[in-house]
């Protein structure tokens, strides 16, 4: 986290092959620290916050912020996918590609095609990765729906989409989507705005 904030905060970030702004494992780096902030309790977010708080004088901070972040969510997973280092690749594989919470944000952020697009990335280099096969496969299935609303996403997966009825045995991984996916649903809803059901 620490590393990722100082690239946000210092513009220390240096070319790679996408636009000439950001090193891979800042970019990786920082969308996995916000994701594990997302979950954490109030005083990891306290702490980031202090972080900020400390930093207010600086008018570059909160723009490279969220470009560091906007470009975190689009290329990520394809950079850890390039570099194809096994630790990223399982941290990427079980905090994000088959994390409900992770793919409905990304597809609120870029769309369900960069979704897809990860998924596959990475089948590239595991093509054994059951989960995650099924996962892409769904969000392949779903996406006509989800890019007219991408609030159909959770309904879509529920309504069959995501489903292990040929599997020899159940995956826990995607157990605990279709899981969450049901909080979200219950929670959340997966229809229209209120009032545009």
């Amino acid at each position: 986290c620490q590393k990722s904030f100082d690239c946000v905060t210092k513009a220390n970030c240096v070319t790679n092959t996408d636009n000439g702004k950001y090193k891979t494992n800042d970019c990786f780096n920082f969308l996995t620290c916000c994701l594990r902030l997302k979950r954490s309790s109030n005083e990891g977010y306290r702490a980031v916050m202090k972080c900020f708080n400390g930093r207010k004088n600086d008018k570059n901070v909160e723009s490279e912020a969220v470009d560091l972040a906007d470009y975190a969510w689009k290329h990520s997973i394809v950079h850890v996918c390039e570099g194809g280092e096994n630790g990223q690749l399982d941290t990427a594989r079980n905090d994000q590609l088959l994390d409900f919470d992770w793919q409905v944000t990304k597809i609120e952020k870029v769309g369900v095609v960069e979704v897809i697009r990860d998924g596959q990335m990475y089948l590239k280099l595991r093509p054994n990765d059951r989960p995650v096969h099924l996962i892409t496969h769904a969000q392949q299935l779903s996406a006509p729906a989800v890019q007219k609303d991408h609030r159909q996403y959770c309904s879509q997966l529920l309504g069959g989409r995501l489903s292990m009825i040929y599997e020899s045995h159940a995956f826990p991984e995607i157990l605990k989507v279709r899981k969450t996916a049901e909080f979200y649903c219950l929670n959340r809803g997966s229809v229209g705005e209120e009032g545009n059901d």
